[in-house]
C-alpha cells in the first residue's frame, strides 16, 4: 500500500459526501445483503455511541474507473466529475443503510436474497422504557402504538419538527436527543491509497474472513478479475421461473465448476474454477462460449422439474443440488428434449435421490459427483444408469414431519400433487392452484386431527408425520374440526364410490370396519393407520421410481 490514514466525520457531513457521489462500489464487493433487523441494530449502536467499525476506502485515480460496479447496490452512483474514486472495500452495508436514513425520505430496497427492506417502516420509540427496543421494523403498526412510534426517516429529515407529530415534552426531548446522537455520531473512515488492484482484492478477502464472513459466491466474485461472474449469475437467476430465481448463487457457481470438468464440490471447487479461469486464457474463451448454453440449460432444467417431474415450484424441490445435476444433463444434451427412455432414467434418479435423501449427510459429496458423471453419460447413452443403492427404513416416513422442508417431506407433497387429490365431500379434483404453496398450512389436513390426538397424549412428532397428512382445503378442515376420522368420514361423501376415489387420491388405505381410521379407539386406530399409510406411500414412491426403495423386514 502506498499510504494508509484515517479520518473522522460526523454523519450529517457524511451525508453530504454520499450525495456528491464520491463513493463507488468496486466489482469485487458483494451486493446489499442486510435486513431491516440489522439496520435497527446499527441505529441502536449509534444512539448509544457504541463503535460500529471503520469504513475502509480504496482511494485511487480515475483510471481505475473500470473496476466500478454500476448496478446491484443501493447508494447514489459515482459522479464522474470527481477527480478521485473512493471505492468502498469494507462498510458498504453500513453506509448504504445510513444513507437511506440520512436522506430523510421513505425508501424501499430489495437485498440480494430478494427480501424487501422498507426504511420508511423503521421506527424510534421515544416512550420506551428499560428492556424495550428503541428501534424496530414494523410492516403494520398496532393500534396501541399509532401516534407513539416515530419513523426514523422523519426524525432525521430537515423538516423533522413538522413531520414527527404531536408528543409530550419528555418524548420530544428524547426525539431531539436521538436526532442529535445520530447526526453528530463520528464515523471513522480509513483510506488506503494504491494502484495495485491485487492488493485491494486480497485486503477485501482477508478483512471479510476475519470479520463478518463472506460466502463462497462473494469470495468468487472478488477473486474473478477477468470475468464478471456476478453478472453471469444474476443474469441466470433472472431467467428462471416458478420461484427458481431464489436458487443460491453458490449452486450456480457449482454448476459452472462441474461443467468445466472440476470433480469437486463446495468452496474448494469454486476456488479451483476461479484459478483455472484467471490463469488460463484458453479456459476463459471456452467458458465464454459455453456460458449461453449452460444458462439456457438451467432454465430448461427448471421447466423439466415443473412440467415433467411434478415439482410445482422451487420451494417444493427436494434438494437444491438436484438442479445442478439436471442442468448438467441438459447442458451435455445440447438442451434437447430427452427421449422416453432417458425420461425414465431421470424420473428414477429424481425419486430415488429425493426419498433416500442421497444429497445429505455422508452421501452428499460422493453421490453428487457420481451423479454429475451419470448426467454427462446419459446425454449420449440412454442406457446409462445412476448408482442408486437405496434402502430406506419405513420409519423414515413415520418420523418425517410435513412442516419441515426436506428431501422426503418435499417429495411427499410432490407425490400427492401428482396423484390429483380430490375433495372428500364429492370426489371432485382439488384445483392444483389451491395446493401450490409449500408454506401454507391451511392446505394441509391432519387425517387424525392434532387436537384430538393431543387429548390422548400423542405428541406433534407423531401427529405431524407425513403419514397423517393429506391435502384438503381450509373449509373442509374447519368442518372436520377435532372429530375422529370414523365420525367425519361418515359425512363425506354419500357415495361409497366417490369416497373410495377420494381416499385413494390421498393414498389413504381403505381399512376394514373397526380398524385404522374406522377404529373406535383413537390411539389404537391411529397406530394402525399411520403404519398402513406409511406403506401405502412407500409403494406409491416405488411405483413412480420403478424400483424398490424401502427395506422389507
Amino acid at each position: 500500500m502506498d499510504a494508509i490514514y484515517t479520518q473522522t466525520i460526523r454523519l450529517k457531513n457524511l451525508r453530504t459526501l454520499i450525495e456528491r457521489g464520491v463513493f463507488a462500489i468496486p466489482e469485487l464487493q458483494r451486493e446489499f445483503v442486510w435486513s431491516a433487523g440489522k439496520a435497527c441494530a446499527l441505529l441502536d449502536s449509534i444512539y448509544r455511541n457504541y463503535p460500529i467499525g471503520t469504513i475502509l476506502i480504496w482511494k485511487t485515480h480515475r483510471r481505475n474507473e473500470g473496476q466500478l460496479r454500476k448496478k446491484f447496490h443501493i447508494l447514489p452512483l459515482f459522479n464522474s466529475a470527481n477527480q478521485h474514486i473512493l471505492f468502498l472495500i469494507d462498510g458498504q452495508q453500513r453506509l448504504s443503510v445510513l444513507w437511506h436514513f440520512l436522506r430523510g425520505e421513505p425508501s424501499t430496497v430489495k437485498n440480494a436474497d430478494g427480501k424487501v427492506v422498507d426504511f420508511g417502516k423503521i421506527y424510534f420509540d421515544p416512550y420506551s422504557v428499560n428492556g424495550t427496543s428503541l428501534f424496530s421494523h414494523r410492516n403494520r403498526v398496532p393500534s396501541e402504538l399509532v401516534g407513539r412510534l416515530v419513523p426514523v426517516v422523519d426524525l432525521l429529515s430537515p423538516s423533522w419538527r413538522r413531520r414527527i407529530g404531536r408528543h409530550g415534552a419528555r418524548a420530544i426531548k428524547r426525539i431531539e436527543d436521538c436526532r442529535r446522537c445520530v447526526l453528530n455520531y463520528q464515523a471513522i473512515l480509513e483510506y488506503c491509497e494504491t494502484d495495485v488492484r491485487s492488493e485491494v482484492r486480497e485486503t477485501f478477502i482477508r478483512i471479510n474472513s476475519l470479520g463478518m464472513r463472506i460466502n463462497a459466491a462473494d469470495k468468487a466474485f472478488a477473486r474473478a478479475s477477468k470475468l464478471d461472474l456476478r453478472s453471469n449469475v444474476r443474469e441466470a437467476q433472472g431467467l428462471l421461473k416458478h420461484g427458481f430465481d431464489k436458487v443460491q448463487r453458490t449452486t450456480i457457481l457449482q454448476t459452472m465448476a462441474l461443467s468445466l470438468g472440476i470433480r469437486d464440490l463446495g468452496e474448494r471447487a469454486i476456488e479451483s474454477m476461479i484459478t483455472k479461469l484467471e490463469t488460463q486464457e484458453k479456459e476463459r474463451v471456452r467458458f465464454d462460449r459455453a456460458w449461453p448454453k449452460l444458462r439456457r440449460a438451467l432454465a430448461t432444467a427448471t421447466d423439466f422439474f415443473v412440467y415433467d417431474l411434478g415439482v410445482p415450484s422451487f420451494e417444493f424441490l427436494p434438494s437444491e443440488p438436484m438442479l445442478v445435476i439436471l442442468t448438467l444433463f441438459f447442458y451435455h444434451n445440447e438442451n434437447a428434449r430427452p427421449s422416453r427412455a432417458v425420461k425414465r432414467r431421470l424420473r428414477q434418479w429424481f425419486w430415488a435421490t429425493a426419498v433416500a435423501a442421497r444429497y445429505t449427510g455422508r452421501g452428499y459429496r460422493p453421490n453428487i459427483i457420481s451423479d454429475a458423471v451419470f448426467a454427462e453419460k446419459l446425454a449420449s447413452n440412454a442406457n446409462a444408469r445412476a448408482s442408486l443403492k437405496v434402502s430406506v427404513p419405513i420409519h423414515n416416513v413415520l418420523r418425517t414431519e410435513y412442516g419441515r422442508p426436506g428431501p422426503l417431506s418435499n417429495a411427499f407433497l410432490c407425490l400427492l400433487r401428482l396423484n390429483r387429490p380430490r375433495y372428500l365431500e364429492d370426489g371432485s379434483e382439488i384445483p392444483l392452484g389451491e395446493i401450490s404453496n409449500r408454506g401454507n398450512q391451511n392446505e394441509k389436513h391432519h387425517i387424525f386431527p392434532r387436537g384430538l390426538l393431543s387429548k390422548y397424549g400423542i405428541g406433534p412428532e407423531k401427529f405431524n408425520s407425513i403419514a397423517n397428512i393429506c391435502y384438503l382445503v381450509a373449509r373442509e378442515n374447519q368442518s372436520v374440526g377435532q372429530r375422529a376420522p370414523k365420525s367425519y368420514m361418515q359425512d363425506v361423501p354419500r357415495s361409497a364410490h366417490a369416497r373410495a376415489l377420494a381416499l385413494r387420491s390421498h393414498y389413504i388405505p381403505l381399512l376394514k370396519e373397526g380398524k385404522g381410521i374406522l377404529d373406535r379407539s383413537v390411539k389404537r386406530g391411529f397406530k394402525t393407520f399411520v403404519k398402513e399409510r406409511a406403506w401405502a406411500l412407500a409403494r406409491a414412491f416405488e411405483h413412480e421410481c420403478v424400483m424398490r426403495l424401502f427395506e422389507r423386514s
